[in-house]
């Protein structure tokens, strides 16, 4: 099975669009496709038009069906990365003791959800530093969802540095703290660009926003 990262940006349209239906008829068409398709995860990036989504594929034309039935619904790009799962990429590239590897078996909360996006450089280091400095952040992560508790999402893009975390926490001050003190921030932050969104779970949205008064 291989994953992607789907996004779905609504385009800004001269009449207009109801957002909040025009993404649930996008949600309602990201569904399993058959056995092709396994949807892991669909979110909405709060306060922005758009959408993503983890999808396991068996098999990439039933992917290419969806992505065709989404375009159809409306004006949407649409961006479709390659991932591998966090765990995965720690245990062969990073060396990371087998335990903390396991794959993950808990699931992320609707509230206090957070898109951590990481954009790893590393001049002035040589790649096998990189990869040192990579392990030991690789530890302290999974160790805390190990020992902790802690509801996080780890994948990593395909032949790329970058990693996107989702991660729940109530606390933002707590999540700011925690980007300060990660091995990787520490040892190689003037090389790291981190990109931060807020999220929710979309069947939460769109259930909250179509009915919930305030």
């Amino acid at each position: 099975m291989r994953m992607f990262l789907v996004t779905v940006s609504v385009v800004p349209q001269k009449e207009g669009v109801d957002i909040p239906r025009f993404l649930q008829k996008l949600a309602n068409m990201l569904y399993d496709y058959s056995t092709a398709i396994r949807v892991l995860y669909k979110f909405k990036v709060t306060g922005e038009s758009k959408m993503l989504s983890v999808v396991q594929v068996s098999n990439v034309i039933g992917l290419e069906r969806v992505l065709s039935g989404l375009s159809r619904l409306g004006e949407v790009e649409i961006t479709c990365q390659p991932i591998v799962s966090y765990e995965n990429f720690a245990r062969r590239c990073l060396e990371v003791e087998e335990h903390l590897t396991v794959a993950n078996s808990g699931t992320l909360a609707k509230e206090g959800l957070y898109w951590l996006e990481f954009n790893v450089d590393y001049q002035g280091k040589t790649t096998d530093e990189l990869i040192h400095i990579w392990k030991k952040e690789a530890e302290a992560v999974l160790t805390s969802r190990y020992k902790e508790g802690t509801l996080i999402e780890l994948y990593k893009v395909v032949a790329e540095r970058k990693v996107h975390a989702f991660i729940n926490t109530l606390d933002p001050e707590q999540l700011d703290s925690l980007s300060l003190q990660l091995p990787i921030m520490k040892e190689n932050g003037a090389h790291v660009k981190i990109n931060c969104k807020a999220l929710q779970l979309m069947e939460d949205y769109y259930d909250r926003i179509l009915s919930e008064s305030i």
